[in-house]
This record gives structure tokens, C-alpha cells and sequence, in this order.
């Protein structure tokens, strides 16, 4: 398998400059490596339709979450015979926070006192505490600013149990919707999460709460192309309308190792901070600065192992 990670990981070369131009919050290579976690703990995503992977890769890359699993901010998971991009709980509160807003939820357990409005956007719930086990009744989720009201959203039980019964994993013994203690509640505060979304000023929550709902409610697979649109995969396997095509073809450059535009630039790039170098550091200095910010995140290790020494080499010998 650490052949197949190693081929993998340099896969992603060529997208690294795509990535970069849609990413400000975290370094490509941060998403790379928590792809590669994800695939380390789930090998089956090395079996998955390659460009589905990449796509799942560019959609954590449009909202900059991690997907290693770990943060739980999203996961990418195998569905059928492709990888998925699904979104945590935690990954809707931290959208959330880049855009202004507190995002808070919690389920609520019979014999709590609780009581809300969602047209004047209010919440009081006071749990009770001492008494584990009791039946989970409802769950709510809360987005405040300090420059607009409140904005809420209530499901009760029924609510979420049919969207458990939507989701593609909600019959799988290993699924969180079938953890009682841990995974149920948790399921149960990310769809209020998502339905938040719906209420809220457009946004990249949209966006992700499209995602994410298309595939836990409704079991389509898609992406998050460059653009910030949600693609959606044809549903039962139907290929699409010339009119669909064409309403998302994207003229910027395709994902995937085939590509050879960003290779080419990036090899073109190289091949100028190559030739600044071989005049000394000044040059070298004037030439990075020319460089696109989308194509330094990649080239930066080769300026630091190649290009900086080959320029000092440069200023000694002159």
C-alpha cells in the first residue's frame, strides 16, 4: 500500500496550482497530506475512480476544510465505487466563523426544559443533567452575529429520522447514525447545522450544506468544481443532457494528472527561477517575486532545495 500512497501523492502535483488559487485560509500541501490520511485509513479510496477523488480533493480545497478524519471537519469516504466529500458537524461551525458567525446546536433529551421561536429567533434550553440514556426528542441549531438577529432552526425527532432514513449510510451496522451515544446525536446536530444553512446570507455554507444534503438526503455524489458550483453526479447512473454539459462546462483547467496546462506553467516558471539563479540572488529575488502566488506553494520547495543554492553558487563565483 505505501507503494500506492507514494503514486498517489505525486498525482496530485499537478493540481497543487489549481488548489492554491482557491485556497487562503490553509497550504495545499496540508490538503494533500490529509487526503493521503484519509486513504491510509480507509485503503478502499485507493480503488475508487480516480477523478473522483480528485474532485473530492477540490471540493475540500473550495471550502478549505481538512478531510483526514481526524478534525472532523470533513471526511472523504468510498460510496459505490467513488470517493465523497462529506462534511462534519464541525466543519459547518467553521464556515460559519469565517464568515461572521457563531454557529452552535445541540440535541434535546426528554425532560429538558426547552422552548423557542424561530420566527423571532430565540432558543432556551436547559438540559437535565444526572439522568443518561434518555430519548432524544429534538435537535436545534443557533447562527448569531453581532450585526444582524439570530437566525435558528428546530427539527424534532420525526424530522431526523427521516432524513436518517434518506441517507445512503443510515442502514449500515458501522454508520454514526447507528451509534446511540456518540454518532446518532452527532448526525442529528450537523443536519439542523445544514438546514441552518438554508436561512443564512449566500455564502460558502450553501454551498457546502448543498453538498453534503445532496448526498445524505437525497444519495447523489457530486463536487465542488473551481467555480464554487456544486456539480451533481447523473442520478441512477443516466448520463446527462447535452444541455446539462454545457450549462457546467468549465473552460478553466480540467482536475487530474492529465492535465498539462498547470504542468506547463509550472515548468515554465521553474525554468525562469532556474535562470534568475544562475545570475545570482539578486536576480533569483526579483524573479519569485514575478511568480504567481498559485504557482509559489508548489515551486517553493524547489526554490528552497534547488534555486537558493544554485544562486549563492552563482554569487561566489562572480
Amino acid at each position: 500500500m505505501a507503494n500506492d500512497l507514494i503514486a498517489l501523492e505525486r498525482s496530485f502535483d499537478p493540481l497543487m496550482a489549481k488548489f492554491a488559487q482557491v485556497m487562503t485560509h490553509m497550504a495545499p500541501a496540508r490538503l494533500v497530506r490529509s487526503i493521503m490520511v484519509s486513504c491510509e485509513r480507509n485503503p478502499v479510496l485507493l480503488t475508487v475512480n480516480r477523478q473522483s477523488l480528485y474532485n473530492a480533493a477540490m471540493s475540500a480545497a473550495c471550502l478549505e476544510l481538512e478531510c483526514d478524519g481526524v478534525t472532523g471537519q470533513s471526511f472523504v469516504i468510498p460510496f459505490k465505487d467513488k470517493a465523497q466529500l462529506v462534511i462534519g458537524y464541525k466543519g459547518f461551525v467553521t464556515l460559519g466563523a469565517r464568515s461572521g458567525l457563531t454557529i452552535t446546536g445541540e440535541v434535546v433529551r426528554d425532560g429538558d426544559a426547552f422552548d423557542f421561536d424561530e420566527g423571532e429567533g430565540w432558543i432556551r434550553h436547559k438540559k437535565q443533567l444526572g439522568k443518561p440514556g434518555r430519548r432524544i426528542i429534538a435537535t436545534w441549531a443557533k447562527a448569531a452575529a453581532l450585526d444582524r438577529p439570530a437566525v435558528i432552526k428546530v427539527l424534532d425527532i420525526d424530522d431526523i429520522m427521516a432524513v436518517k432514513a434518506k441517507s445512503p449510510a443510515g442502514a449500515k451496522r458501522d454508520s454514526p447514525w447507528n451509534d446511540p451515544a456518540i454518532g446518532f446525536p452527532a448526525m442529528a446536530e450537523k443536519t439542523a447545522k445544514r438546514r441552518l444553512a438554508r436561512s443564512l446570507p449566500l455564502n460558502i455554507l450553501q454551498t457546502a450544506a448543498r453538498l453534503d444534503e445532496a448526498f445524505e438526503e437525497q444519495g447523489r455524489t457530486g463536487h465542488i468544481n473551481a467555480r464554487q458550483e456544486v456539480i451533481l453526479d447523473p442520478a441512477n447512473g443516466t448520463q446527462p443532457a447535452a444541455a446539462e454539459l454545457l450549462e457546467h462546462q468549465v473552460p478553466e483547467l480540467e482536475l487530474g494528472p492529465s492535465a498539462p496546462a498547470a504542468t506547463d506553467m509550472l515548468n515554465a516558471y521553474d525554468a525562469a527561477l532556474a535562470a534568475a539563479a544562475a545570475k545570482g540572488t539578486a536576480e533569483l529575488e526579483r524573479a519569485w517575486k514575478k511568480t504567481p502566488h498559485a504557482y509559489r506553494v508548489t515551486l517553493k520547495a524547489a526554490l528552497d532545495r534547488r534555486h537558493k543554492p544554485a544562486a549563492r553558487k552563482a554569487d561566489d563565483n562572480a
